[in-house]
């Protein structure tokens, strides 16, 4: 087949991504998984895709016979099973293209656009940004392809890319990436950069990062502590007040009727509370639903309404906490898949002795690994719309492989060509 269509299956495959609908993205992955198929795969990849299909077999086994609108249980359903098509698609896909700069080239033009169409949205209402929350709602709360293409710019083996303009097209996107004004991507992009400078390895350097981290930490600390915020701050200080109750809205006990008193204070520990309601109704249904969870199809009721998006709801077909909503999908068992999933990812590309060079797709990889473990304490994991994580797993694994295999064949080449075999 043309390397035209892999590279326009690649574009299709990064754009439907950025869309955040779950239909359109399973959909073009599905397509493009079965365009660029190839029966072989690398041998960690076929665990981890392994782990993932039991996670989803845990899921429909426990959904059998269950009373769920069919609507409701193939919406579930799919919305599972995609991170494992999106994974392989952009695995078969790169595997395809022969040239590895024509991957990072496509995916950060789009990055590209997407930063260029924020910042004009902010240029052209900046007359009406008055709040935090306005400027925000020009670009939406958070758009992950600018930041893997701040990663492929910045922590990529291949530094000539877009040579020219390279200075602006990194500005561009910079400013964009900043103006979103997103504690995720924020800490996602660090995450990388971490992993750039071999900092995620388990060996001697791990002790220098921990150095950093915590001296990250305790600066950032001091500083958000300085600055008085409260719940009804503007402008920065809002963004600020959002930093500082981060740990709050998701770990901090709360007293549940008192609460639900105040609507502001629902909101200040939001995801917590949504974590809650998931295990009660894990309890109120007893041991199968522990050990395999609710299945596909029934919603996290809230035990209240809230207004999301606009729109009045008394129950939510996700959570933000994955590891939680994992758990009421598909019990223990379905979360044991999911955690080992994600420590295999780390602890496979680990590089345990210290080596000046390390590989570079053994630490983009690593620090994959961290971005799907912390995303799922924030924004559902890997299976949330508009995440980049399975993405970039599929990517780096393929060209992982297809530089050790260039470098197989470069050592052979040479082998053939010593005067032993002349």
């Amino acid at each position: 087949m043309s390397q035209n269509i892999y590279k326009a299956c690649l574009f299709l495959l990064v754009v439907s991504l950025s869309t955040y609908s779950i239909e359109l993205s399973f959909l073009v992955a599905f397509l493009v998984m079965g365009l660029s198929f190839s029966a072989k795969l690398n041998n960690a990849l076929i665990i981890i895709v392994c782990l993932l299909f039991f996670l989803n077999l845990t899921g429909l086994i426990s959904s059998y016979s269950l009373d769920y609108p069919l609507y409701d249980t193939l919406k579930d359903a799919i919305y599972y099973i995609r991170p494992l098509i999106i994974l392989l698609a952009s695995y078969f896909v790169i595997k395809r293209i022969k040239s590895k700069e024509t991957v990072f080239k496509i995916v950060i033009l789009i990055g590209l656009f997407y930063a260029v169409k924020h910042l004009t949205a902010i240029v052209m209402n900046i007359g009406n940004i008055d709040s935090y929350v306005y400027l925000r709602s020009l670009g939406g709360k958070q758009n992950h392809i600018e930041m893997v293409s701040l990663v492929f710019l910045l922590f990529s083996p291949y530094k000539k890319i877009f040579k020219r303009y390279r200075s602006l097209i990194i500005f561009l996107i910079s400013i964009s990436f900043v103006l979103y004004l997103s504690r995720v991507m924020f800490i996602m992009l660090f995450i990388f950069f971490l992993g750039y400078k071999g900092y995620l390895f388990l060996n001697v350097r791990i002790v220098k990062s921990l150095v950093v981290l915590a001296s990250i930490s305790l600066l950032l600390g001091v500083v958000l502590s300085s600055v008085e915020t409260n719940r009804d701050s503007t402008g920065i200080k809002a963004f600020i007040y959002k930093t500082q109750n981060s740990f709050v809205e998701l770990f901090e006990p709360f007293d549940k009727d008192l609460i639900l008193q105040d609507r502001r204070s629902l909101w200040e520990h939001w995801r917590a509370y949504e974590a809650q309601m998931a295990i009660e109704m894990l309890q109120e249904n007893g041991i199968k639903a522990w050990v395999m969870g609710m299945g596909y199809g029934p919603p996290i009721e809230l035990g209240t309404w809230v207004k999301l998006d606009g729109k009045r709801y008394t129950a939510v077909p996700s959570i933000h906490n994955g590891f939680i909503f994992v758990l009421f999908k598909t019990g223990i068992i379905g979360l044991m898949f999911y955690t080992l999933f994600l420590f295999f990812v780390f602890f496979n590309y680990q590089e345990l002795i210290y080596r000046k060079n390390p590989n570079v797709y053994n630490k983009l990889l690593v620090a994959t690994s961290v971005y799907m473990i912390l995303n799922s304490f924030v924004i559902t994991g890997i299976f949330r719309p508009g995440e980049y994580s399975v993405f970039l797993l599929g990517v780096f694994i393929a060209l992982r492989s297809k530089s050790f295999n260039a470098y197989s064949g470069l050592n052979e080449s040479k082998k053939n060509l010593s005067p032993d075999n002349g």
